[in-house]
């Protein structure tokens, strides 16, 4: 029979000859037991430092994905941002386009006022012209008459006085 550990009252069982089997055992048991503490303590180690390694590299995997969203984000809204620029550019150009096509519409009209202005000053030139002409054929017309007159005035007093 064996030695037993009871609580409180110690290792009982025979004595003897095992006595000395018992250290030895209780040595190798000491041993073993620093031998088991060793591996599970290198166990409990190697688990964490795994766990470690292991979270690290998910935490690299994470960090490698944050940064690729973040890189996506980003270009993403540099993509966006260079359409707005590129909408506004067009928008700005049509605007431009259309403020050109404006003005020479505008431009256009003008110039035909212009014309339109240039033939009325042109009819009333004539109308001027024509007038002036029609009074200095009257003046003509009534100098005629009165040189007519005159002549006849003097005649008529050559003829009397003579």
């Amino acid at each position: 029979m064996g030695r037993t550990r009871v609580r409180g009252v110690g290792i009982v069982g025979p004595s003897s000859k095992e006595g000395h089997d018992v250290r030895k055992t209780k040595e190798r048991t000491g041993l073993e037991m620093a031998k088991v503490r060793a591996s599970v303590w290198v166990l409990a180690v190697l688990v964490i430092a795994g766990l470690a390694a292991g979270c690290g590299q998910v935490s690299d995997r994470a960090q490698q994905e944050a940064e690729k969203k973040v890189e996506n984000k980003g270009q993403q809204i540099q993509k966006e941002a260079k359409e707005k620029v590129e909408t506004k550019k067009q928008q700005a150009k049509e605007k431009v386009e259309a403020g050109r096509e404006d003005l020479e519409k505008k431009v256009d009209d003008l110039k035909t006022e212009v014309n339109g202005l240039q033939s009325d000053v042109t009819e009333l030139q004539k109308k001027i012209n024509a007038h002036e002409q029609k009074e200095q054929e009257q003046q003509i017309n009534q100098l005629k008459r009165a040189l007519k007159d005159l002549k006849e005035n003097v005649e008529a007093h050559q003829r009397q006085g003579h």
